[in-house]
C-alpha cells in the first residue's frame, strides 16, 4: 500500500499520466474530426448521387423505345442508347451499395475504409455523372420532335387560353357569329385532346399534322374575334347609317327640284344593300376573307355618293342666288349705261372726255353680248334637266362678266360725276369767293378808314384778278380742270388771307375809335391826356391803326390802370 502511495506521489507517474491523457485526447479529437469530414464528404457524395438518380432516364428510354417502334430510322439509335442506359443503371445501383458500406464505416468508426471508400466512390461518381449526361443527350436527340412538338402545343394552349378569354370578354359584340365561336372553341380543345393520344403513343407525325390543324383552326378563331366585331359593326351599323343618310339627302334634295338622275343613287343603294346582305351571309359562316375590303369600299363610295348629292344641292342653291344676283346685275348695268350714254352725250365735250368714247362703245357692245347670252343660260337653270354643278360654271361665268361690265361702266359714271362735282364745286366757291371780296369791300367803306395802305390796295386787285381769271377759266370748252382747281386753290388761299387781314385791320380801327371816344371827357381836365390822344387821333389819320391804339391805350391806362379794356367796352355799348 505504502509503494503505491509512493508512486502516485511520484511527480514522475503524474506528468507521465498527463502526457497520457493529452495525447488519447488529441486521438480523439482528430478522429472525431476525420468522421466529421467524411460524414460531410459523404452527404456531399449522396446528393451527387441524387442528382443522376433525378435525371428521367427511364422515361426517356421508354420514350426512345415507343420512338422505334414507329420509326425504324431510330432503332439503332435505341439499341446503342439502351446498352449506354444499361451500363448507367449498373453504375447507379453499385453507386448506392457504396454509398451505404461508406454510411456503415463512417457509423462504426472505421475511418480509414470510410477514406478509401470515399476515394473510389469519387471516381465512380464522376464516371457515371459524365455517362448519365451522355446517354440524355443521346435519348435528347432521339426525342427532338417530340420535345420541340411539345413547346409548340405549351405555346399555342397558351394563345388559346388567351383567345378563350377574348372571345368570352367580347361575346356581345360576337353574338352574331356566337355559336360558330364556340363550335370552334370546342373541336379546338378535341384537337388538343387527340394530339395528346398520338404523343402519349408516340406517333409524333400524326401529332404533328394534329398540330397542323389546330393553329389553322386557331388561326381562325383569332381572325374572326380580332376583326369579326369592327366588321359586324360597319355591317350593321356604320353602313345603313351612312345609306340612311344618303336616302334621307337624296329625296331632301330631289323634293327640292335638284337634278340629281345622273347620279343613279337608288340604283347604287340597291346593289349595295345586295352586296351587304351577302358579307353577312359570310359573316354568319366565320369567314372574314375579303369582306373588310368590300364594306370599306362600300363606305367611300356612300360618302362619295352622299357629298356629290350635297354638293349638287349646293350647286342649286348657288344658282339659285346666282341667277337673281345675275338680273339685278344686268338691271344695274343697263341702267349705268343708259345714264352713262347720256352724260356722256351732254359733258363730253364740256369736259373733254373724247378718250372714253371708244372706251365706252366697245363695254356698250360687250353688254348686249351678255345680254344676249344671258336668256339661254337662265333657261337651263329653270329647266331643272341638268346637273346644278354642271350649270354654276357658267352662270358664275356670266355673272363674272355682268360684274366686270357694270363695273366698267360705274367707273366712267365715276369720273364723269367728279368731272360734274369739281364744276359745281368750283362755281360755289367762286360764288363764296365773291361774297367775300364784297363784304371785304362793304367793310373798307362801312368804317371809312381814313386811309389804307398801297399793300391792302394790291391785294385787293389781286383777288379781283383771281375772280376774273375763275370766271374765264369756266367758260372755257373743254373745261382744263387740273388749272382750274389749281387757280381756284390759290384763290382760296390768297382771298381768305386777305379777308382776316381786313377783319383785323377793322377790329382795331373800331378799338382806336372807342379808346379816343372814351379819352376824351378826360381831355378838359388833363393836357398831357389832351396830347396824346391828339397824338393817336394823328396816327390813325395817316393810317398808323396798331401805333395809335397804342398810344390810346397807353394814355388811358395813365388814368385807369388795369381796367381800360372793361371800361372802353362799356362806353361802346353806352355809345351804340
Amino acid at each position: 500500500m505504502n509503494q503505491i502511495l509512493t508512486l502516485l506521489s511520484d511527480i514522475r507517474f503524474i506528468i507521465a499520466v498527463g502526457a497520457i491523457f493529452i495525447l488519447l485526447l488529441i486521438i480523439l479529437i482528430v478522429t472525431t474530426v476525420r468522421a466529421r469530414r467524411y460524414k460531410s464528404e459523404y452527404i456531399e457524395l449522396e446528393n451527387r448521387y441524387q442528382s443522376i438518380k433525378q435525371i428521367p432516364l427511364s422515361l426517356k428510354m421508354n420514350k426512345a423505345i415507343a420512338v422505334s417502334r414507329v420509326n425504324q430510322d431510330t432503332v439503332d439509335r435505341v439499341n446503342s442508347a439502351q446498352n449506354k442506359f444499361d451500363e448507367v443503371q449498373s453504375c447507379i445501383s453499385a453507386l448506392a451499395s457504396k454509398l451505404t458500406d461508406l454510411e456503415r464505416y463512417i457509423s462504426a468508426g472505421t475511418l480509414s475504409k470510410a477514406g478509401n471508400a470515399i476515394k473510389d466512390i469519387e471516381t465512380s461518381m464522376t464516371t457515371t455523372e459524365a455517362d448519365a449526361k451522355t446517354l440524355e443527350n443521346m435519348l435528347d436527340a432521339i426525342l427532338a420532335k417530340e420535345t420541340a412538338q411539345r413547346e409548340e402545343v405549351t405555346t399555342l394552349k397558351n394563345r388559346f387560353r388567351a383567345l378563350k378569354a377574348q372571345a368570352a370578354e367580347n361575346a356581345p359584340k360576337l353574338y352574331f357569329a356566337w355559336p360558330l365561336v364556340e363550335q370552334k372553341v370546342v373541336d379546338t380543345e378535341k384537337m388538343f385532346a387527340t394530339f395528346e393520344e398520338w404523343m402519349f403513343s408516340s406517333d409524333f407525325d400524326k401529332a404533328n399534322r394534329e398540330l397542323v390543324s389546330i393553329k389553322a383552326v386557331m388561326t381562325e378563331l383569332e381572325e374572326m374575334i380580332e376583326n369579326m366585331p369592327s366588321l359586324l359593326e360597319d355591317a350593321k351599323g356604320v353602313i345603313p347609317n351612312m345609306a340612311e343618310v344618303l336616302h334621307k339627302d337624296y329625296i331632301h334634295n330631289r323634293n327640292r327640284g335638284v337634278y340629281l338622275k345622273h347620279l343613279n343613287v337608288e340604283e347604287n343603294l340597291n346593289q349595295m344593300t345586295e352586296s351587304l346582305r351577302e358579307s353577312l351571309k359570310q359573316l354568319k359562316t366565320g369567314s372574314t376573307l375579303g369582306v373588310r375590303e368590300t364594306l370599306d369600299t362600300m363606305k367611300a363610295k356612300l360618302r362619295e355618293m352622299d357629298q356629290a348629292v350635297k354638293q349638287e344641292g349646293e350647286s342649286f342653291d348657288a344658282i339659285q342666288e346666282l341667277s337673281k344676283e345675275s338680273t339685278a346685275l344686268a338691271d344695274e348695268a343697263d341702267k349705268n349705261a343708259a345714264y352713262v350714254k347720256e352724260a356722256f352725250a351732254k359733258s363730253s365735250s364740256r369736259f373733254g372726255f373724247a378718250d372714253l368714247e371708244e372706251k365706252l362703245a366697245e363695254q356698250i357692245a360687250r353688254l348686249q353680248a351678255l345680254e344676249a347670252k344671258m336668256p339661254a343660260v337662265m333657261d337651263s337653270v329653270r329647266n331643272y334637266q341638268v346637273p346644278a354643278s354642271t350649270v354654276v360654271g357658267s352662270l358664275k361665268e356670266l355673272n363674272e362678266e355682268i360684274v366686270a361690265c357694270n363695273t366698267e361702266f360705274k367707273n366712267i359714271r365715276t369720273r364723269i360725276e367728279a368731272a360734274s362735282g369739281d364744276e359745281e364745286r368750283c362755281k360755289k366757291q367762286l360764288v363764296k369767293l365773291q361774297i367775300v371780296m364784297n363784304q371785304m369791300q362793304v367793310k373798307i367803306r362801312k368804317y371809312k378808314l381814313p386811309n389804307i395802305s398801297e399793300a391792302y390796295e394790291d391785294d385787293m386787285r389781286r383777288a379781283n384778278d383771281y375772280i376774273h381769271r375763275l370766271d374765264n377759266l369756266m367758260e372755257e370748252v373743254p373745261l382744263n380742270m387740273q388749272l382750274l382747281n389749281g387757280t381756284l386753290q390759290e384763290a382760296l388761299d390768297f382771298i381768305y388771307k386777305l379777308y382776316n387781314n381786313v377783319n383785323n385791320v377793322v377790329g382795331t380801327v373800331m378799338m382806336v375809335e372807342n379808346t379816343i371816344v372814351f379819352g376824351n371827357r378826360y381831355r378838359s381836365t388833363y393836357a398831357d391826356i389832351d396830347s396824346e390822344l391828339t397824338r393817336s387821333e394823328l396816327s390813325f389819320r395817316n393810317g398808323e391803326y396798331t401805333q395809335a391804339l397804342t398810344t390810346a391805350i397807353a394814355t388811358i391806362e395813365k388814368i385807369h390802370p388795369g381796367n381800360y379794356e372793361s371800361m372802353i367796352k362799356e362806353n361802346a355799348k353806352s355809345a351804340a
